[in-house]
């Protein structure tokens, strides 16, 4: 009779600072590939208990891996998170070097008693007779991969002149080199490189029509001497017939073409007023050109420039140029009509001391659009409420139209009012016109005003003096904020001609 084998005898249960081990007398068997506290990883062979063993034969400290640069791919290289990682691994490598993350955690090294049991699950502690049978390899092996851990008084005190200077966690090892975005070109220099390259491309066109004049003139030439049996004369025709000189022509109208099209989408998508130029010319109509003359390079390019550029592709582009220099032309006048009519206010100038009110007026009478002028603006205090200035307002319809008329003709045209009541006659509804100008004063101009809009539609005499208050406010700053635009803008130095003049004289 068989007698079944008595189970393993255990001691008592192991200390609560032992690391784990694995189960025993597990069934299925377990094999090194459950993850656990093992003492030598079999790919790098780091200590997972952070000791180790020097050349002297002196057990282990914790140790720390000096952060390397990780390479990251090109689309993850454009991203500042996948960036900061090297912040991480540099706050991770502090706080082991100085020993801060030892302190933290509580999981400073403890030495083991004897009889312990070991991470494999034996009970006899690690001897010097098995520390000098480890292989010279490994320890080698285990001093690459680790560093000596401040914390552990019994080695040199000297570590700091073999290891560079420690920075705190504050400094960032992420090197984020800033890149210069230049500021966007101003619309003078974009409307004269316009012009220099349409009339570069003009240029070409008049040399290609000028050799289909002569082109004809030759051939038709030809014909008749060769009626008259007399040698025909062949020198206006001799580039023509050149090989490649065909190529050569189409190449050049290419480029001199394409870079107007470069151009005219630089001014198109930079302009500062593109409903002013959409009012000249729709999109529609201009993106359409724009395709147009596209569509015509690209039939060139796919024949190889095969015969020369026909006279209707020479026609077709050089009506696209004109069309372009016209609409800068109209936009040019336009401009110049909009600055001879600011020279006539006689409110951008002067003293206007103790006549703000008229000032204000003749600013406002200048946006107004109505067929009936805006009334005297008197002073409201001792004089009957309301006065006809302030009851031509109490509406609130015609100072949406004046607000969104002075953002049209600003430089930065947002926050109009899109919604408002054109139906004035129920009170409510010049509360909310009300309402509407002041929200847009203030996100707009950046002017607070501080009105009552029940009280100006019911007619109470406290409410007509905040109204008039808040009515000069508003003026003033959206009068000061237009006048400074303007002011700059006609500062602006008008930038040189692009083009360099490689003439010289011979001395």
């Amino acid at each position: 009779m068989e007698m079944t084998p008595s189970p393993v005898e255990r001691s008592l249960s192991p200390d609560v600072w032992n690391p784990a081990s694995l189960a025993l007398n597990a069934i299925p068997p377990l094999d090194r590939s459950v993850s656990t506290n093992s003492t030598r990883s079999s790919a790098s062979g780091r200590s997972a208990s952070s000791s180790r063993i020097s050349e002297s034969g002196i057990p282990g400290r914790r140790g720390y891996m000096r952060p390397e640069g990780t390479q990251f791919s090109r689309s993850a290289r454009s991203r500042d998170s996948v960036m900061n990682l090297g912040t991480i691994a540099h706050l991770q490598y502090y706080f082991a070097r100085t020993g801060l993350l030892d302190e933290a955690t509580g999981r400073i090294a403890r030495k083991r008693k004897n009889g312990s049991r070991t991470a494999s699950g034996s009970k006899r502690p690690l001897s010097e007779g098995d520390m000098s049978s480890l292989s010279t390899s490994s320890i080698e092996q285990l001093e690459g991969g680790l560093v000596e851990s401040p914390i552990d008084g019994t080695l040199s005190p000297n570590w700091e002149e073999t290891e560079p200077m420690m920075l705190p966690p504050t400094v960032s090892t992420y090197k984020n080199n800033p890149i210069y975005v230049p500021p966007p070109p101003d619309m003078t220099v974009l409307r004269r490189e316009l012009r220099e390259t349409l009339e570069e491309t003009a240029k070409h066109l008049r040399e290609l029509e000028k050799g289909h004049i002569t082109g004809t003139t030759a051939s038709g030439k030809g014909k008749s001497a060769e009626g008259s049996n007399s040698v025909p004369k062949e020198s206006s025709r001799k580039s023509a017939d050149t090989p490649g000189w065909h190529q050569i022509e189409g190449l050049n109208l290419l480029d001199v073409t394409t870079l107007a099209i470069r151009a005219a989408k630089n001014y198109y998508t930079a302009h500062e007023d593109p409903q002013r130029l959409y009012a000249i010319r729709p999109e529609r109509e201009i993106r359409k050109e724009l395709y147009d003359v596209l569509e015509v390079l690209k039939r060139l390019a796919i024949r190889n420039f095969a015969n020369g550029v026909q006279p209707s592709e020479t026609s077709h582009i050089k009506e696209w140029v004109e069309g372009i220099g016209d609409l800068l032309d109209i936009e040019e006048e336009t401009e110049q009509r909009e600055q001879l009519e600011r020279e006539s206010w006689a409110w951008l100038k002067g003293d206007w001391s103790g006549r703000e009110r008229e000032r204000e007026l003749l600013f406002l009478r200048s946006f107004d659009g109505t067929p009936q002028p805006l009334s005297e603006w008197t002073d409201p205090a001792g004089a009957e409420l309301p006065t006809p200035f302030l009851a031509e307002l109490q509406s609130g319809l015609r100072l949406v139209h004046l607000h969104n008329v002075l953002v049209k003709k600003s430089r930065r045209q947002f926050e109009t009012i899109k919604q408002y009541h054109t139906d004035t006659a129920k009170p409510y509804r010049c509360a909310d016109n009300l309402r509407y100008w002041a929200k847009a004063a203030d996100l707009r101009w950046d002017v607070k005003v501080d009105i009552d809009a029940m009280g100006v539609v019911h007619g109470e005499p406290e409410a007509w003096l905040k109204f008039d208050a808040a009515l000069l406010e508003w003026s003033r700053g959206v009068r000061e904020e237009m006048m400074k635009e303007w002011k700059k803008q006609k500062s602006q130095t008008r930038t040189p001609t692009l083009k360099i003049d490689t003439k010289y004289e011979a001395a």
